[in-house]
């Protein structure tokens, strides 16, 4: 058996343990949302933090939902010609063409960056999360909960607004709140790189894939989720921009399915040149 088989298994049973561990003293009870791939911990604590990172500085917080507004159209057409000239690259030129892959802990992610992508992606979902939240506050959007997430590999978090406070609020106001997670997470990203200028040679060796695993998982996010496939904060943007359109149903489907095409060639031909590559 692989270290990294091994790993994953140890995951899954410790979140199994957990699990039933969780309905035996019946957590859900106390605030926890318990399923069989994640956990939820709502909390009113949550809904204050929020509250008064909102009320620091509303006109700065707007002043980024704006930029972040501005920042999606590139952060998606970047990850968009990414795409599309990797699919090039594939056919034309492929000694030029980089892996696409899913990450699967144990298997695309090695045992030894495991715990560190996990602390990686936990703080950027966390981050992204809060985002949302702190931005439908100052846009007077109730948020009903807010919850620290726990899931199978990775930890996060999760707000839900308040859905007829969405549907009041202007159409710049929902633009700035689902623009809002990505925009921090791109800022997450690009801070990582002073960090390596001033201090990559002298950290060690653990600081550095952690790091590293912020930068890939903040800029990744940061540009995916701004392309306009239906679930995802730039699909929502996009049915606020298309809806007002006779056509706009039919922009959405085929903005959806055709990106969602796009990111599955270039899966299936990486799989094809590459297999599966372990980071």
């Amino acid at each position: 058996m692989s270290q990294e088989t091994a790993t994953l298994g140890l995951i899954l049973v410790g979140w199994t343990a957990f699990y039933f561990l969780a309905k035996q003293f019946k957590l859900d009870e106390k605030g926890w949302d318990i399923a069989p791939l994640y956990a939820l911990y709502k909390s009113t604590r949550l809904n204050d933090i929020i509250d008064k990172m909102a009320a620091i500085n509303p006109t700065g917080w707007k002043t980024l939902g704006n930029i972040g507004i501005a920042a999606s159209v590139g952060q998606g057409g970047f990850i968009t010609y990414i795409l599309l000239k990797n699919i090039w690259s594939f056919i034309f030129v492929p000694e030029q063409a980089s892996p696409v892959q899913p990450l699967i802990p144990g298997v695309t992610i090695s045992a030894n960056s495991l715990p560190w992508f996990l602390l990686a992606a936990g703080i950027i979902i966390l981050s992204h999360e809060l985002g949302h939240g702190v931005m439908c506050i100052v846009e007077g959007v109730k948020v009903k909960s807010a919850a620290v997430m726990f899931a199978v590999i990775t930890f996060g978090g999760a707000v839900e607004p308040d859905e007829e406070d969405m549907e009041k609020a202007s159409i710049w106001s929902r633009m700035r709140i689902y623009a809002m997670g990505s925009i921090i997470n791109l800022i997450t990203g690009l801070l990582t790189i002073p960090v390596f200028i001033f201090f990559g040679q002298s950290m060690p060796i653990y600081l550095v894939i952690f790091f590293n695993w912020l930068y890939f998982v903040a800029i990744n996010l940061a540009m995916m989720n701004m392309l306009p496939i239906g679930p995802l904060d730039g699909g929502q943007m996009w049915r606020e921009f298309t809806q007002r359109f006779s056509y706009g149903q039919s922009l959405r489907t085929g903005a959806t399915y055709g990106f969602i095409g796009l990111i599955l060639m270039n899966i299936i031909l990486s799989l094809s040149k590459f297999g599966l590559v372990p980071i």
